[in-house]
């Protein structure tokens, strides 16, 4: 709301929505991030990042994640060619802290830190991770029914994932992890 604001009073020119640059990304990210603190710590008056499932993931799972990185890079390939196309043209740096690191610990904070325990416990682990997953699939803009399944799939592991290892730690760096084989996957 506050980004289409910026454009009606034209402090930000339209073609910023349709492709934000970097900056306005990092700004909302980081607005986004620290909302969603804010609002946990003063609604419950409690620490914010244990409770979301940032923990050291075991060794295993640090092993899983790089294993099923892999395995969803170079077995069961992308219909994303338009990430990878602009992992191409990205400099080292945006991707960095982007799709590395940002990307990773909002969106996994959301999904799988805060909405996915709470679904967990009212709809039951299967339920709420298939929930959650279209919910990460819609929130992606799939354009066609392949984008739907691929970023279902994935959002199924990683929400899986969470509820297996009990942390969202882990969840966060196989997504990394995956987008990290996508970038060095392109630029190769």
């Amino acid at each position: 709301m506050v980004v289409r604001l910026a454009v009606h009073v034209h402090w930000l020119a339209a073609a910023e929505l349709a492709t934000p640059s970097l900056a306005l990304q990092i700004i909302v990210i980081t607005f986004l991030g620290s909302a969603l603190y804010v609002i946990l710590k003063w609604h419950y008056h409690k620490p914010v990042i244990v409770p979301l499932g940032w923990g050291l993931p075991s060794t295993l799972t640090v092993r899983l994640d790089f294993l099923a990185a892999l395995w969803r890079r170079w077995v069961l390939p992308s219909p994303c060619t338009s990430a990878t196309k602009s992992c191409r043209h990205s400099l080292p740096w945006i991707f960095l802290v982007l799709g590395f690191f940002l990307g990773p610990i909002l969106e996994n904070s959301v999904f799988r830190g805060c909405l996915l325990p709470v679904l967990a416990r009212t709809i039951g682990n299967t339920a709420s991770v298939v929930a959650m997953a279209l919910l990460f699939s819609a929130f992606h803009g799939p354009r066609d029914v392949t984008h739907w399944v691929w970023f279902c799939a994935t959002g199924i592991a990683y929400g899986w994932l969470r509820l297996v290892s009990h942390t969202t730690s882990a969840a966060a760096l196989m997504r990394a992890t995956c987008k990290l084989s996508l970038f060095l996957a392109a630029k190769l």
